[in-house]
C-alpha cells in the first residue's frame, strides 16, 4: 500500500531560562496542521505551523472583532471592531464581518452597527453558507421600566438585551432572527408585561438578574455556534455563567413566541446550563460555568462526539480562580426535549470531562479564552489572557506550547518581557488548528517565513514527511538544496516519485531510478519528494528549498 502522510517530527529546541515567546515545546504527539490566531487589537491574522514558523499572514484596515473563520475557498471571514458612531459599547464589540480573499482583496463586507443594534464577539458559519452572528440591541431606560425592570438596576446607558441574525452573504440580506427581549420573565411589577414565577419559567430569561452596577450590557452572549443535525443554536452568557440552547427551525416569526419549530416551544430556551440560580432552581453551590467562552459542539467523529464542550474561565471561582475545560453531554429524551432531574435543574449534574493543570492556577484567564476537539482526540486551547496556545493529548499532558510574541501589531524579540496592561498585552480571543486536508489551505500561497518574534532562537524544528516502517536496499541522495531549475537523484531505486507541498498536495510525479527531475515550474518555497516502491511501500525523503 503506498503510503506518504506528512508529520512534524520531535524537535530539539534551544531551551533557555529567558525565554518569553515563541514555541516552547512540541512532539510528535501534536496534532498536524496549522494554527489560526488573530491577536488582539491587532489588524493581522496569523497562520503558523507546528514549529512556529510564519506561513500566512492577512491584513485588514480594522482591529480584530475577536472571531475569525478560514472558509472552504480560502476566503477569511473575519469580525471587525467597527463602532461606527453607536452608543453601544462593551466589551468585545464589532460591528463589521468582512470575507478577506487569498489576494487580500475584500470579497464583502457587512456592517451592523448604529444607535440600535451593534454586532460583538462571535459567529457562526452554517452549511448553507449563511452566518448566524450576535448583536446587542438598544432599550432606553424607560422602555426597560415599562417592560418592567426594576428601575434602580438601570442606569442612563439603558439596557442591551441581545438578538442573533442569520446573515445571508449571496443576497446580502438577514433572512432569520431571535430576540432575547421576547423571552423573558419578571416578578417586581405585575402591572406590567411578562409577570410571573420565575421558577416557573425556566425556558425564559429573569429580567430583573442585575450583573451589577446598572450595567447596560445585561447578558453580553460571547460564543454562538450552530448544530445542523439538530438545527439549534447554542449561545454562553458570561455575565449569567450560563450556556444556552435555542430552536433554529422556527420562523422568525415563531422565534419571537412561545409556539413552532421543531420544538414547538418557539424561541424559548431548550436548554440552559452552568448556574440553576438564574431560573431559580438552586443556589451558588450549583453553580459550575465561572465567566466561560467558546461554547460549542463537538464533531459526532472525534473523542466525546456530540456533547458540549466551553472554556470554563473559572472567574469569581471560589476560594481560587483557575480556568479548566469542561465536556458536557445534555440528557435528551426521545421526543427531543432536554432532561431536567427532581429539583427542576437540567441535566446533567457534573461535567463529563474536565481538564485543569496539574497545578490548577497554573492555568487561567480571567476573560475570552477558547478550547476545541482535534480529530486524533488531543484539544487546542487558547488561554486568552495570556496568549498562551497549547495542545494536550486525551492523557492530558501538554504535547504542543506557544506564546504569542505579537503585541498590538508589534513583534515582542525574543526574551523581551511581555506587557501586561490593558492597553499593551498579547491576548488572543482563540486559536484554531487547522488540519493539512482542509480545503481552504490550498488556495492560499503559503510560504515558510520562520518565526514571528524578532532575533528567535535556532530550532531543529522542521516539518518532514512520514516514512513507511520499510526500508530500501540502497541510499538515495536528492540534492541540490537551494534548488534551481532542477533536482538530482542519486542511488538505485525502482518505481515512481512524488513531490509535494508542505500540504501534502501533490505537484509532480513520474516514473523514474535516478537522474534530475525538473522543477522549474514551482514557485519558491519548501517540497517534499517521495519515492514510491510498489513491492516496499513508499520512502520520503528530506525537503529541499525552491528557489
Amino acid at each position: 500500500m503506498r503510503l506518504a502522510l506528512f508529520i512534524t517530527l520531535f524537535c530539539g529546541l534551544n531551551v533557555n531560562a529567558q525565554q518569553t515567546v515563541g514555541l516552547f515545546q512540541y512532539s510528535q504527539d501534536a496534532y498536524p496542521g496549522y494554527t489560526l490566531f488573530a491577536p488582539a487589537n491587532t489588524y493581522t491574522t496569523y497562520l503558523i505551523d507546528n514549529c512556529g514558523d510564519l506561513h500566512y499572514t492577512w491584513n485588514s484596515n480594522y482591529k480584530t472583532g475577536h472571531t475569525i473563520k478560514l472558509l472552504e475557498d480560502g476566503t477569511l471571514l473575519r469580525a471587525c471592531s467597527f463602532q461606527n458612531g453607536s452608543i453601544i459599547t462593551g466589551g468585545g464589540g464589532g460591528g463589521r464581518i468582512e470575507a478577506i480573499q487569498p489576494d487580500q482583496q475584500i470579497a464583502w463586507a457587512f456592517e451592523y452597527s448604529n444607535d440600535s443594534v451593534r454586532l460583538h464577539h462571535d459567529f457562526s458559519v452554517m452549511p448553507n453558507g449563511n452566518i448566524l452572528m450576535i448583536a446587542w440591541e438598544y432599550k432606553t431606560m424607560q422602555e426597560a421600566i415599562d417592560f418592567g425592570r426594576d428601575p434602580i438596576t438601570i442606569g442612563g446607558s439603558g439596557l442591551y438585551p441581545e438578538q442573533i441574525i442569520e446573515y445571508n452573504p449571496s443576497t446580502d440580506q438577514i433572512d432569520w432572527i431571535w430576540h432575547a427581549w421576547d423571552h423573558v420573565i419578571q416578578d417586581y411589577d405585575p402591572g406590567k408585561p411578562n409577570y410571573g414565577v420565575v421558577s416557573d419559567h425556566p425556558e425564559l430569561f429573569h429580567l430583573n438578574y442585575d450583573p451589577g452596577n446598572t450595567s447596560p450590557d445585561w447578558q453580553h452572549f460571547n460564543a454562538i455556534d450552530y448544530n445542523a443535525d439538530l438545527d439549534q443554536i447554542i449561545l454562553s452568557s458570561p455575565k449569567w455563567n450560563e450556556i444556552y440552547i435555542i430552536d433554529h427551525s422556527t420562523t422568525t416569526a415563531e422565534a419571537a413566541g412561545h409556539v413552532g419549530g421543531n420544538s414547538g416551544k418557539g424561541g424559548d430556551l431548550l436548554w440552559r446550563w452552568g448556574n440553576p440560580e438564574m431560573y431559580g432552581a438552586g443556589d451558588g453551590t450549583n453553580r459550575i460555568l465561572y465567566g466561560q467562552h467558546n461554547v460549542q459542539w463537538i464533531n459526532d467523529e472525534f473523542r466525546h462526539g456530540g456533547k458540549i464542550m466551553v472554556y470554563n474561565n473559572g472567574k469569581g471561582k471560589l476560594p481560587v480562580e483557575f480556568s479548566t475545560v469542561d465536556v458536557i453531554a445534555p440528557s435528551i429524551l426521545p421526543n427531543g426535549t432536554y432532561e431536567m432531574d427532581v429539583n427542576g435543574r437540567y441535566l446533567p449534574t457534573v461535567q463529563d470531562y474536565v481538564y485543569s493543570a496539574p497545578v490548577p492556577t497554573d492555568f487561567y484567564s480571567h476573560n475570552i479564552s477558547g478550547a476545541h476537539m482535534l480529530p486524533n482526540g488531543n484539544i487546542m486551547i487558547a488561554e486568552g489572557s495570556q496568549g498562551h496556545l497549547f495542545e494536550i493529548d486525551s492523557l492530558d499532558n501538554i504535547v504542543w506550547d506557544y506564546r504569542s510574541p505579537v503585541v498590538t501589531d508589534s513583534i515582542l524579540e525574543q526574551e523581551e518581557v511581555i506587557p501586561g496592561t490593558q492597553t499593551l498585552n498579547n491576548r488572543v480571543f482563540r486559536a484554531t488548528r487547522i488540519t493539512y486536508d482542509y480545503a481552504g489551505l490550498s488556495a492560499l500561497p503559503l510560504f515558510n517565513q520562520g518565526p514571528i518574534e524578532i532575533n528567535p532562537y535556532p530550532s531543529t524544528c522542521v516539518t518532514q514527511l512520514g516514512m513507511d516502517d520499510k526500508e530500501f536496499n540502497s541510499e538515495v541522495l536528492i540534492y541540490p538544496s537551494p534548488a534551481g531549475n532542477y533536482i538530482h537523484v542519486q542511488g538505485e531505486f525502482h518505481g515512481a516519485y512524488e513531490i509535494r507541498n508542505s500540504l501534502g498536495q501533490l505537484l509532480l510525479s513520474g516514473d523514474k531510478t535516478s537522474g534530475q527531475i525538473d522543477v522549474s515550474n514551482l514557485k519558491a518555497g519548501i517540497y517534499y519528494v517521495v519515492i514510491i516502491d510498489e513491492s516496499l511501500g513508499s520512502k520520503a525523503f528530506t525537503d529541499f528549498v525552491k528557489q
